[in-house]
């Protein structure tokens, strides 16, 4: 593909991603997208070709955006107690890149009966960002940042708790304190990074 192309590419998925998060990956057709692009649906069939193709490079695309800006701000930060605060931190302030929120909380629900290569990918997406919860609170915890009990699953799961509630309530229930009210919980949860 030419750097055109690339930048074609990009440009749409830069659109979609948004779209997406609104209209779920189901709902995002091609022809959805030439409306909300102004790509013509010819151009977009030549860029994706199917509609999984085009998921499928949607949810590669909000993995780079997560990566970006999730895990970028932590990656000079020491492992354990003070990596996971500012992970949790960015991933907090991440829930509003998206217009409709998190695109990943959004296709969970919407494929989480849907087997196949779109749910897998989302599924990955998912189970690498709790894996990341529950590997540094297990340093953490060996660190002795943080207590040994809970395990580091249970610590995981109520972070992750606490981005599901926060995205839901700002999403669903246009409640603007939802995010203070997420920093509120991850202070009671996690202590100080020292």
């Amino acid at each position: 593909m030419t750097k055109l192309g690339d930048e074609r590419r990009t440009g749409v998925l830069r659109t979609a991603v948004h779209a997406a998060s609104i209209e779920g990956l189901e709902g995002l057709t091609l022809g959805r997208l030439a409306v909300v692009s102004g790509v013509p649906k010819s151009a977009l069939q030549a860029l994706f070709g199917t509609k999984e193709s085009l998921q499928l490079a949607i949810v590669a695309y909000a993995v780079d955006i997560f990566q970006h800006e999730v895990l970028t701000p932590s990656a000079d930060v020491p492992d354990g107690l003070a990596r996971l605060r500012v992970v949790m931190e960015s991933w907090i302030d991440y829930l509003i890149i998206f217009d409709g929120g998190c695109l990943f909380v959004a296709s969970a629900s919407e494929l989480d009966g849907r087997p196949g290569p779109t749910r897998d990918a989302i599924t990955d997406a998912v189970v690498s960002g709790e894996s990341l919860l529950v590997r540094q609170t297990d340093l953490a915890q060996r660190l002795g940042e943080l207590p040994t009990e809970p395990d580091p699953e249970q610590v995981a799961f109520e972070l992750h708790a606490v981005l599901l509630k926060a995205n839901h309530d700002r999403q669903l229930l246009a409640r603007d304190d939802a995010l203070n009210r997420a920093r509120t919980a991850l202070d009671r949860i996690l202590p100080p990074a020292p």
